[in-house]
């Protein structure tokens, strides 16, 4: 067996001894399988958290290209929801705010699929979560978009914006209204009065009102109207 051959497959599998044996008869960490993966990327895809660090330390590049798409390999750990991976890649320099496709961050890609875990590892490595894609959507965007409550919460405590709007001049309380997440669009409601009184009041309500109606969400429409028409309760933060 070809020594890089060797290293794809102890990575693959998990076979630390094959691992060793292979860069002693000289395997290269360049090497690709039949599909085009490198070490790196079969790493992360297989889950081997260890065998990716032991990769590193080779030395090499700790966030490689991944695909043709402009990712890179904290993305790829990010999109499988690896932790250990994703741990591993930003303990050795990749960055948490790292472009890829559509410029999105892996930030972007947890609030995706709701890995409430991997966001705040991230967040534990300064992530930004204002950072904008190149649909001007930030993370707090996509969360809202798909009423991943806990995703959003803690992006609030980690002090993301509500009012940044995207290419359709849509903010992340307009995503939630036009998706028809009525409890999520008045607890962002709540939470944004609470810091900007001056931005939200009931004509901005009354916007989020019409964005919801415009997209078929007559429940969360009428749910912004009922908060509008009770100004004693208006603004208190809703329990999700």
């Amino acid at each position: 067996m070809l020594p890089d051959h060797q290293l794809l497959e102890a990575v693959k599998h998990g076979r630390f001894d094959e691992f060793r044996q292979a860069f002693q008869r000289g395997a290269s960490t360049d090497a690709v399988d039949l599909d085009g993966q490198s070490a790196f990327e079969v790493a992360v895809r297989a889950g081997r958290p260890e065998l990716l660090r032991m990769l590193i330390r080779t030395p090499a590049d700790a966030n490689p290209a991944v695909g043709k798409r402009g990712d890179q390999l904290i993305h790829l750990a990010a999109r499988i929801g690896d932790f250990g991976c994703l741990n591993v890649l930003l303990e050795n320099g990749a960055s948490s705010d790292a472009r890829g496709h559509y410029g999105r961050t892996p930030l972007h890609i947890t609030s995706m699929l709701g890995g409430e875990y991997m966001a705040q590892l991230l967040f534990d490595h300064h992530a930004n979560p204002d950072a904008s894609d190149a649909r001007g959507n930030t993370p707090l965007h996509v969360a809202s978009q798909r009423g991943e409550f806990a995703i959003v919460k803690l992006m609030k405590k980690h002090n993301a914006s509500a009012l940044v709007t995207n290419n359709q001049l849509y903010t992340p309380i307009h995503e939630a209204a036009a998706n028809g997440h009525s409890g999520l669009t008045r607890w962002l409601l709540a939470q944004e009065q609470a810091v900007n009184p001056s931005k939200i009041d009931p004509s901005f309500a009354g916007r989020i009102q019409r964005v919801a109606e415009r997209h078929g969400q007559n429940e969360t429409a009428a749910a912004i109207v009922e908060h509008l028409d009770n100004p004693d309760e208006s603004w208190a933060v809703p329990t999700l």
